[in-house]
């Protein structure tokens, strides 16, 4: 399998673990596939201060990936951790949903469906900080109903005994031009209303929602935050910002 050079040189730069520390300190991250994928596990082993970085695995195969720090495990045998970060893939049928040097073919994508199976498994495993990476169309980030759980895989989600909650709802870009002419009308009418965005709705990069994502493991704040595009921005700026939180559940 071919590792990202990126990986590689940002693992080297972690400082090795603690040989004293009796339970390692290790971050799940699902749905590492992709653009985000690839800056998810960049920020997680570079940064974001864990003694392993675990990748779901799309099969049964458990692991080391030959990079520092990285493991590969899938759902039913996960090693006892202590943050779960949680990408969803918009467009599983996409042509760039998957890196296209083939880095992330051993990874598991994560639907919709999958959000709920793979948090409360995170959470049996010990895991009790969670981010999950939700993206959303510019026509419902218009609007404030965003910055709630909006999905009952959501509301499961946040029920679990998880300390702390954070979801983000960057901007979800439309794919390439496929399918049917209905397909392809809508995909240009979508594309239209991404061009007309106000600016107080921000595209980021991949780069910027997964500093964030890795600065919200980090916080020692608890309970349920959900910020959309343009509270991302202000985060990526500020990652010290505070604003409301709710409170945790019990």
């Amino acid at each position: 399998m071919p590792l990202d050079s990126d990986f590689a040189l940002r693992a080297a730069a972690r400082p090795v673990p603690h040989a004293g520390n009796s339970q390692p300190r290790r971050l799940l991250v699902a749905g590492a596939v992709g653009r985000l994928g690839d800056a998810l596990l960049a920020e997680a082993l570079s940064r974001g201060g864990y003694d392993e970085v675990v990748a779901l695995a799309d099969g049964n195969a458990s692991m080391s990936l030959g990079v520092r720090g990285l493991m590969l495990a899938p759902l039913g045998m996960l090693p006892p951790l202590e943050g779960v970060c949680i990408a969803q893939t918009v467009d599983p049928q996409a042509p760039d949903a998957r890196s296209f040097h083939g880095r992330d073919a051993p990874f598991a994508m994560v639907t919709r469906d999958s959000m709920l199976p793979i948090a409360a498994a995170a959470s049996a495993a010990g895991a009790r900080r969670l981010v999950l990476v939700d993206p959303l169309p510019l026509w419902q980030q218009v609007s404030q109903f965003h910055l709630g759980l909006s999905s009952e895989a959501e509301l499961q989600i946040a029920g679990l005994p998880f300390e702390a909650v954070t979801v983000l709802r960057p901007l979800a870009q439309s794919g390439p031009v496929v399918g049917s002419w209905l397909q392809r009308i809508a995909h240009v009418y979508l594309s239209l209303q991404f061009l007309m965005a106000p600016r107080s709705i921000p595209t980021l990069t991949s780069a910027q929602v997964a500093r964030v994502a890795i600065d919200r493991l980090r916080t020692d704040e608890l309970g349920i935050r959900v910020l959309g595009a343009a509270q991302l921005a202000v985060s990526d700026i500020a990652p010290g910002l505070r604003q409301p939180t709710l409170p945790a559940r019990p």
